[in-house]
């Protein structure tokens, strides 16, 4: 079985460290790292003969231009719409830099599972732009790359992290903040500890299938999270705080994949949620005052089924629990 090196950990900027070092091997010493252009894009640069790509024989020669697309979570594809879109949102920058004579050869390097079906679609948009070539680096080749070359694999981050898995809390960070403020002012009333709780109980089968205890269901997430849970849904329903939702949806969906993932690395569900609250409140300027609400908004998103499986088929194969 081929070895995971967990690219999906890594921030956008450590993915970005990385693929300079690969490109340092691939096209040679005068790779420009990324950097934020006019239009707000991430580009690496180089100009000059590849050292050996696409291979040592046949290497390309001109301006290259690379892009890194890097997500926080395993199993995406470059065939879903998401990708695409990205793609496509690059084509008009691209257009200018083959007219400003900068761009011949275009590479992207992404973390996603690269298809064939995919890969020739993609590429085929990309050459009708005027490129001499085109190419998508996605994670198959990516891992091959690392297996590779020792020095490669030694300059992860995230090589000899010893936590169940990495994540970016700040997403978190900032919609504890927004819904801090939020139950400060006037925008609802308080808090109701009697509140109807019905629609959003979970059923003994999920907690079951999750392995969360009934003593913690019962004692921490019924009796001191779910009275403030309606105000956590009318927070993120306001229409003001669109941006704070999308916001939290992207965590959720994160955390999600990843606990999904790693799940068998934690004897029960209990312990995650002590994982992830020690992983957040690490923050603790931006979360002065405020820390109580990350186990809250935690598990709202697992009563609310954002995160946590909801049927069997959603529960990994290797899970003990």
């Amino acid at each position: 079985m081929k070895k995971d090196y967990r690219l999906y950990e890594l921030n956008d900027e450590e993915f970005e460290d990385f693929v300079v070092r690969l490109c340092l091997r691939w096209l040679g010493q005068g790779v420009t790292p990324f950097a934020t252009g006019k239009d707000g894009g991430r580009d690496g640069k180089f100009h000059g003969k590849a050292n050996c790509f696409p291979s040592a024989v046949g290497a390309h020669e001109g301006h290259f231009v690379l892009q890194a697309k890097h997500v926080a979570a395993p199993n995406m594809s470059c065939s879903d719409n998401e990708f695409e879109r990205l793609l496509k949102n690059e084509h008009q920058k691209i257009k200018r830099l083959i007219e400003d004579g900068i761009c011949e050869h275009y590479i992207v390097f992404t973390n996603r599972k690269l298809t064939g079906g995919a890969d020739k679609k993609l590429i085929k948009q990309l050459m009708q732009l005027g490129l001499k070539s085109a190419a998508i680096i996605g994670v198959e080749r990516l891992h091959l790359a690392l297996e590779d070359d020792p020095a490669l694999r030694e300059s992860l981050p995230n090589k000899e992290d010893k936590s169940p898995f990495r994540f970016e809390p700040d997403d978190l960070v900032e919609v504890i903040g927004a819904f801090h403020d939020y139950t400060k002012s006037d925008d609802g009333d308080g808090f109701d500890s009697a509140h109807d709780f019905e629609k959003i109980s979970l059923k003994t089968e999920k907690n079951k299938l999750n392995g969360l205890s009934k003593t913690y269901y019962e004692e921490i997430i019924i009796n001191d999270s779910m009275p403030y849970f309606h105000r956590i849904e009318a927070f993120l329903k306001n229409p003001r705080n669109d941006a704070f939702r999308d916001l939290y949806h992207d965590a959720a969906d994160e955390l999600k994949q990843k606990i999904l993932v790693n799940r068998s690395k934690f004897e029960t569900f209990d312990d995650v949620f002590a994982f992830l609250y020690e992983a957040v409140q690490k923050q603790r300027t931006a979360l002065r005052g405020k820390r109580r609400l990350i186990t809250i908004l935690l598990h709202y998103m697992y009563s609310n089924c954002d995160i946590g499986s909801k049927r069997a088929a959603e529960k990994p194969l290797n899970a003990d629990t």
